[in-house]
């Protein structure tokens, strides 16, 4: 799935499920949360808790909502 985002070069390309496409598709439109701190692939269960909260008191987080044409 790709991502238009206004004002960026490029579209953004996002990993996704079969279901999660389908469920988009159906229903036009996702909301999107897009931390902008990496976060380690070796992340453990905590860390990826804790990361939207982490992010979003740092001002890290962007917010959307995509609507598919």
């Amino acid at each position: 799935m790709l991502v238009y985002v206004p004002g960026a070069s490029r579209q953004l390309g996002l990993p996704t499920r079969r279901a999660w496409s389908e469920l988009v598709a159906r229903n036009g439109e996702a909301v999107l949360l897009l931390g902008l701190d990496p976060l380690p692939q070796s992340a453990g269960a905590a860390e990826f808790d804790a990361y939207p909260d982490t992010v979003l008191a740092a001002d890290r987080m962007l917010f959307g909502r995509a609507r598919t044409h």
